[in-house]
């Protein structure tokens, strides 16, 4: 793997999208970077003081941390613990990955305080791909594979059972509304760069603005216009770090008509301005 300025590449020396690896140093740094892959960090022994876009997790003893693709964050461990990373796009031989993708916008914590059941089953796939990884018998990177797709399953099915929409309350009707947040989140990825309202994205995905205000509210954990310029400010952090673009050109490049208020929601999400964050290269 290498690191080309925040952006870790070449993660996956197997000829698969899946690497697994273990520290047990003791005393264990990381600095800021992001990666295109899905992470889980599983605390053994020990502790791990994790940063995702500015958010501090402190993880204890047989917690885990899933964090997104393509968010910023730094690590620190003191014990053991295993890291586990893998491309959902690269694993998605037989569809339905794009079902999922709104319950992967955010970290999350996972330990036996917020969800015992959850916890234990992740636990135990992660144990079971621990003993794949270093026995590496024959058809390992299937079995590999599969335990990726059951975490992915335990992680959607536990998100969705907490959606408490009032019109969602059965499992079609609940399937139909993820699959139109679903259809949101495509919308936001193409259009980030052009001036979205809340009426055009939800013409676009064929709800009213309050009911999918609602609901887009009720999965993602924030409203809308939060989303969307957090969205855009973690496009511009990239662009920050990784391009010779000014500040006011970036500000433009990611969906800000102004500059003032580019550098005031930059400050609101990253606690730095723009300046700040391109010099110091936080």
């Amino acid at each position: 793997m290498i690191l080309v300025g925040l952006h870790e590449k070449e993660i996956f020396s197997e000829n698969y999208p899946f690497r697994l690896e273990a520290n047990t140093s003791g005393d264990f740094r990381y600095p800021l970077h992001w990666h295109n892959a899905v992470e889980l960090i599983y605390v053994s022994e020990g502790c791990s003081r994790i940063t995702v876009n500015g958010v501090e997790y402190l993880l204890e003893n047989t917690e885990i941390l899933v964090i997104p693709s393509g968010e910023i964050h730094d690590i620190h461990s003191i014990g053991k613990q295993f890291f586990i990373q893998f491309d959902i796009s690269m694993l998605d031989g037989f569809g339905g990955i794009h079902n999922i993708k709104p319950f992967l916008t955010q970290a999350k914590k996972i330990s036996t305080k917020d969800d015992k059941y959850l916890h234990k089953a992740i636990e135990n796939k992660i144990f079971e791909m621990v003993h794949e990884y270093e026995k590496k018998e024959f058809a390992y990177a299937l079995s590999l594979n599969a335990r990726v797709y059951d975490i992915l399953v335990l992680l959607s099915r536990s998100l969705v059972e907490k959606i408490s929409f009032e019109s969602l309350n059965n499992s079609s009707k609940r399937v139909f509304g993820l699959e139109k947040i679903n259809s949101a989140f495509k919308y936001i990825e193409e259009h980030y760069q052009d001036e979205i309202t809340l009426k055009d994205i939800s013409s676009a995905v064929g709800f009213s603005e309050y009911h999918f205000s609602r609901l887009f509210k009720e999965i993602t954990e924030k409203n809308f216009h939060h989303y969307l310029n957090e969205f855009r400010i973690k496009k511009a952090e990239k662009l920050l770090m990784n391009s010779s673009l000014t500040i006011a050109q970036i500000a433009h490049e990611v969906g800000f008509n102004s500059f003032v208020t580019f550098n005031r929601m930059f400050k609101k999400v990253k606690g730095c301005s723009p300046t700040f964050y391109k010099k110091a290269g936080v």
